[in-house]
């Protein structure tokens, strides 16, 4: 499943790098951006596709009200041609543990920090909406709520400390810049791929973080 997610998205961005940057009629109405320093942030959404096993309901949410944790973004970067950026990314992120009245994450929060870099494919660079594919990595830290109590089936109590992993980044989203301005709005969807491996589990988690919120773009 990783393999498929990671082989998609990367197919997904040689796509995207492959379409034309602007229409044959428009070469040169649109000046060169490359250079050009970029600014972001953004709000929205965060949850696992996996459950931390396969028996059990491990998995985690903001509690039984709801189906998602939260996260907020922010992040800068450079225009490195017209359909080519490099980006440096931060998220933070809560959700609460569930599952069965044995699973140690049950009932407890966790905060995850993502911090890495990626490479952005823009698509559609004739006009204001630009749809875009991006890969890359960096780290995931999870760490638990201080008064989080993690304890195993048999009654061991884990330590709940935090522990950072290193992880692979991939997704998809769409800007939109409104004309002669340097703002924009921005729609991102990205998941994260790391190896879980505290408090009893040992398994290849994605989660993901989706969100909505504003860039803007030096330089007009």
């Amino acid at each position: 499943m990783i393999r498929h997610l990671f082989v998609g998205a990367a197919a997904l961005a040689i796509g995207l790098s492959a379409a034309p940057a602007y229409s044959q009629t428009d070469v040169d109405t649109y000046d060169d951006p490359s250079g050009q320093p970029i600014v972001f942030i953004s709000g929205g959404g965060n949850n696992s596709l996996r459950e931390l096993t396969d028996d059990t309901d491990d998995d985690f949410d903001i509690g039984s009200d709801f189906n998602t944790g939260y996260n907020f973004t922010a992040g800068a970067g450079v225009q490195l041609i017209r359909w080519a950026s490099l980006r440096a990314i931060y998220t933070y992120a809560r959700s609460e543990g569930e599952g069965t009245a044995l699973s140690p994450i049950a009932g407890n929060e966790f905060s995850r920090h993502y911090y890495g870099a990626d490479l952005q494919f823009r698509a559609g660079q004739d006009g204001n909406f630009a749809p875009y594919a991006f890969i890359g990595g960096g780290a995931v830290t999870v760490d638990p709520a201080d008064d989080a109590v993690l304890v195993s089936p048999a009654g061991a109590e884990f330590s709940n400390e935090s522990f950072t992993k290193p992880a692979g980044r991939f997704g998809i989203g769409f800007e939109y810049q409104f004309p002669d301005s340097g703002l924009g709005l921005y729609a991102e969807g990205s998941g994260w791929v790391y190896n879980w491996d505290r408090y009893g589990f040992d398994r290849t988690q994605v989660d993901t973080n989706w969100g909505a919120g504003l860039t803007y773009r030096f330089g007009y």
